[in-house]
């Protein structure tokens, strides 16, 4: 029990936290999404774009060398994981650059994939 307090409550303790945390960044997303579809074909608005494309590409190689573990891929004594991560990569990279499959969906169909081939 949390707090002395039953499983239904925590249940309920734990779904008021989570809205309390995400309702001040949704609150402001909408706000912001709002104004930039106001203005969105200012030059202002187009070259702040323009300015944050190289930042958004240096975040997701960041995120990705942290990703790039023997943890999230194998070890020398096991190396299918790796050959199974390298196999999926290809095949979403060929799913969207060539069939021109929805990324999301191809990205929900390699967690599937991984979900059956790595557990």
């Amino acid at each position: 029990h949390n707090a002395g307090m039953g499983g239904m409550m925590a249940i309920l303790g734990s779904a008021v936290a989570t809205f309390a945390l995400v309702l001040p960044s949704l609150i402001l997303m909408i706000l912001i999404s709002k104004m930039l579809y106001k203005y969105m074909h200012t030059n202002m608005v187009q070259s702040m774009f323009i300015g944050l494309r190289p930042a958004i590409v240096g975040l997701v190689g960041a995120a990705a060398l942290l990703l790039m573990s023997p943890e999230n891929f194998s070890t020398p004594e096991n190396p299918w994981h790796f050959y199974i991560s390298i196999a999926l990569f290809f095949a979403t990279f060929i799913g969207v650059k060539v069939m021109k499959i929805n990324p999301i969906r191809m990205i929900l169909y390699s967690a599937f994939a991984g979900l059956l081939l790595l557990y």
